[in-house]
């Protein structure tokens, strides 16, 4: 009896301590479950704090996805207490649909027109014994600009009267052999030799003629040729086109070849106006779009044109594009990289607009302040992409829509303070 007495006690005793623990690990784990909740309701909602507009089409011009734009901007607000906010004297307006026709203006380089620019090289080699043209010089085409002396020319022309001299022999045989044939005295088959010798010296003597023009003989100086006395190894080089003397390599006693430059001739009465295009104003600007061009040295004085191309590439260093403008240039007055200010006249009519006073710049991006609805004292800060100001108006591109409120006045306080407070903006 005892001994049952013992283990009952022993199993009572072991009930107990595992209904203990048992409550033990439910208390645990209740205290653990209120203790995440309690963190959970002190971590801030991203939506908490949103704007009184949508802040969807945040996208940024590095970022491709508004959706990333969004989600990078959303939290970002500017907190003024009470007496900041008094001496802010914030002032708020409504963008609005507005007239944005403007300008932009950019600088721009004077080049030659590419497509009027010549790089003169001999067709022969040989001595250089003239250069009549210097540096400067205004030349029709067709002027010789330099005379060679050249025994390729000399060889050429030896070959053209040697080949004529040979055909002229031969037509004098024909004929002899097929008066001959008639009479009986020679046969068909010595016909047909020499009319073959004959045929083969005028290809050979369209040859030697081909080869002449090719060097750059003239039809007057072919003609010419009626004899060895009669050669002339001196080569003229011809202007190509009618323009002025950029460069000139060309002196007398200067061995040339082929292959190497003597001049350079270029069209100045039409030139081309380079303009840097930075990449926020390339949905500004496009082919076609007319521009006035102005320079420092002509004040006053205005040059019409219009973008003929517009370069596909980004400079890696400046992060722009070249447009090319086609100006008139027909008293040369416009010199080869000039300085030039140009200004692109961009295409009438209404589109979104928000005023000059509620943009500013932190670091190579813009931004506008819209107060938060629900928390005064409270501005989410947004970027934009904005067009060419235009009347104390930028047009925006992307980043605000039709009736979002935006600070007009008190902006550039907003901003030291956005500064302030988020130092990973700059």
């Amino acid at each position: 009896m005892q001994n049952a007495d013992k283990n009952e006690t022993t199993s009572t005793l072991l009930r107990r301590l595992i209904w203990i623990g048992f409550g033990a690990i439910a208390i645990l784990a209740i205290s653990v479950g209120l203790w995440f909740g309690t963190q959970r309701g002190r971590r801030p909602r991203p939506g908490q704090h949103a704007p009184m507009s949508s802040m969807a089409g945040m996208a940024s011009p590095a970022n491709d996805d508004p959706t990333d734009a969004t989600a990078a901007n959303a939290d970002l607000q500017v907190e003024l207490g009470p007496d900041d906010l008094r001496k802010a004297q914030v002032q708020t307006v409504h963008v609005d649909m507005k007239e944005t026709s403007g300008t932009l203006r950019v600088p721009g380089i004077v080049n030659p027109d590419e497509y009027r620019e010549v790089h003169v090289t001999p067709l022969v080699g040989g001595v250089i014994r003239q250069v009549p043209v210097v540096l400067g010089d205004h030349v029709r085409r067709g002027q010789p600009m330099a005379v060679i002396f050249s025994s390729d020319l000399a060889d050429a022309e030896t070959g053209y009267l040697a080949m004529s001299a040979l055909l002229a022999a031969d037509h004098k045989k024909l004929e002899r052999t097929q008066h001959l044939v008639k009479l009986g005295s020679a046969s068909q088959q010595e016909e047909d030799d020499v009319t073959a010798d004959h045929a083969a010296h005028e290809a050979h003597v369209r040859a030697a003629l081909a080869k002449l023009q090719l060097l750059g003989a003239s039809d007057r100086q072919i003609a010419a040729l009626k004899q060895a006395e009669q050669i002339d190894a001196n080569f003229s080089v011809p202007a190509p086109i009618s323009g002025i003397v950029l460069t000139r390599t060309a002196n007398p006693g200067l061995v040339t070849n082929m292959s190497q430059e003597l001049f350079t001739v270029a069209d100045l009465s039409i030139v081309w106006v380079m303009a840097s295009i930075n990449e926020k104003d390339f949905s500004t600007i496009r082919v076609g779009t007319t521009a006035a061009v102005t320079a420092p040295a002509y004040p006053g004085r205005v040059w019409k044109g219009r973008v003929v191309y517009i370069e596909p590439r980004v400079d890696l260093n400046t992060r722009t594009a070249q447009a090319r403008i086609e100006v008139a240039n027909r008293d040369e007055s416009l010199r080869l990289a000039m300085y030039m200010d140009v200004t692109f006249m961009s295409a009438g009519g209404k589109r979104l607009a928000v005023p000059e006073s509620a943009v500013q710049a932190i670091g190579d991006k813009r931004y506008v302040f819209l107060p938060v609805s629900d928390s005064e004292g409270s501005f989410a800060v947004r970027q934009v992409r904005l067009g060419p100001a235009s009347n104390g108006f930028y047009a925006v591109l992307d980043g605000l829509k039709l009736n979002d409120e935006v600070v007009a006045d008190g902006s550039f306080i907003l901003k030291a303070e956005a500064i302030r407070q988020h130092p990973e903006m700059q």
